[in-house]
């Protein structure tokens, strides 16, 4: 089970139409970028999606990293994974931060700060 609000992008298309989705329905998005074989990715799943359901307002897309899309995280200038963005409708790109169990509760935060702009 997903929270509603949290999607997946697995193309720079994909990526491409969510952000502009968001921009256009005012909402913040928090982009987790992460990968199916990182033991760390999968453990803050469950932290991750706790956050997607008590920001419903907010837009959470999850980008895996694939054979067929590296180039996507290259591109976006992600150096590793478990790693997120946070897109804010009128800013575009507002923080990039390596996630981890440390900074989860710090991440949340910035969530919040963003959403209240």
């Amino acid at each position: 089970w997903r929270p509603e609000n949290v999607r997946m992008a697995v193309s720079l298309e994909d990526f491409s139409k969510e952000i502009e989705e968001g921009r256009k329905m005012n909402k913040l998005i928090v982009v987790r970028f992460f990968a199916t074989w990182c033991k760390t990715c999968h453990a803050l799943r469950p932290s991750y999606d706790k956050l997607a359901s008590a920001n419903l307002e907010t837009i959470f897309l999850d980008v895996p990293v694939t054979d067929t899309n590296a180039n996507l995280h290259q591109g976006l200038g992600v150096p590793s994974v478990p790693y997120s963005h946070i897109y804010h409708p009128e800013k575009g790109l507002v923080e990039e931060t390596k996630l981890s169990r440390k900074t989860l509760a710090e991440f949340g935060e910035l969530i919040e700060k963003y959403t209240m702009m």
